[in-house]
């Protein structure tokens, strides 16, 4: 088949996108299909041969530097021919647009199968406040929360105390719609400040989630075509697990499968399923989970575009289900077929 492989992209997210969607593009052209690499915030395409591969930085891209990128010039890569022509389109995007739903409504009135959910879930399940309230819902236990919008500045004030009183413990500030832990900000820091951090989420979203800081280990459910998949513990060595620690190599620890009590990671797997199912999700997604000592977990998010980079946790838990990294391009790419 002909695919065309959508990365890169106007993201914060931008140099991990350009790492996971190089890797899946060299995972289906060993499968023996024709790819094509097109970054639609440049509107240029590449052969797998012909692009040059660069490690992430140490910090994500500056909103300055992502601001240079022209939006137009998204709509023009999608309705051209790489991606017209193309019978898949693979989406190696992470952040927005690309993983809320934009991209993939334009490919919906294309008429163009792609991977990963559709428009609607991808809508719903980037914005966390919105993902939380469908978790209470549906009974999934998630830190308490608050969240507060860039076009209410005069409800910082408020917000910062209600959400003092509401969560004594340590506090996590991000913004409500991006991922690899950009613009975040967690009270367990000795340079915190809360208006800032609020401020540091602004720049990266129009809200700024407010959420628990729970002390404990760091899951992650991946459920691959309405299965979920081992369950993978990271383990940061020294800090939190911030952009630096998810992509330099031997900065974590990954433990696949996680040494939980049977009982207790099926729990989470349901739960995860659940999320899953709520937000109407397909083809496959991430699940963020943390684990108090004394066994009671907590869902934070769920990801319906998560990184397939080297050190990524869907590779992972792929690798602990017995499957290859081209195995799981594989049926990523038949769930959309």
């Amino acid at each position: 088949m002909n695919l065309c492989v959508l990365f890169g992209g106007t993201s914060a997210e931008r140099e991990i996108s350009l790492l996971s969607g190089y890797a899946m593009a060299k995972a289906y052209e060993s499968l023996g299909h024709t790819v094509t690499l097109l970054d639609p915030a440049t509107g240029n395409a590449m052969s797998v041969k012909e692009y040059h591969v660069s490690p992430a930085h140490e910090n994500a891209p500056s909103i300055e530097e992502l601001s240079n990128f022209k939006q137009g010039i998204i709509v023009d890569s999608l309705v051209s021919d790489h991606a017209r022509k193309a019978d898949v389109v693979i989406l190696g995007l992470h952040g927005v647009p690309g993983e809320d739903g934009t991209i993939q409504a334009v490919l919906e009135l294309l008429g163009k199968k792609f991977t990963g959910s559709g428009s609607r879930a991808s809508a719903i399940a980037i914005d966390k406040a919105y993902t939380k309230i469908l978790m209470e819902a549906a009974g999934v236990p998630t830190p308490k929360w608050s969240f507060i919008s860039r076009s209410s500045p005069e409800m910082l004030e408020s917000t910062i105390k209600q959400s003092l009183e509401k969560m004594p413990g340590g506090i996590v500030v991000k913004p409500n719609d991006q991922g690899s832990t950009v613009g975040l900000s967690i009270s367990t820091q000795a340079d915190f400040d809360f208006e800032e951090g609020i401020h540091l989420a602004w720049k990266y979203s129009k809200g700024a989630l407010i959420e628990e800081f729970i002390e404990g280990r760091e899951l992650t459910v991946t459920v691959l075509d309405g299965k979920s998949l081992p369950i993978v513990e990271i383990a940061p060595q020294g800090g939190f697990y911030d952009y630096h620690h998810k992509y330099t190599k031997g900065m974590t620890q990954y433990y696949a499968p996680a040494d939980l009590p049977d009982d207790l990671a099926k729990k989470i797997q349901e739960s995860a399923m659940t999320v899953y199912s709520c937000c109407d999700c397909s083809g496959y997604a991430r699940v963020d989970y943390r684990l108090k000592p004394d066994g009671t977990f907590y869902c934070l998010e769920i990801n319906t575009l998560p990184g397939m980079t080297e050190t990524s946790l869907v590779p992972k838990a792929a690798q602990a289900a017995g499957m290859s990294f081209e195995e799981l391009c594989k049926k990523i790419l038949d769930a959309a077929l």
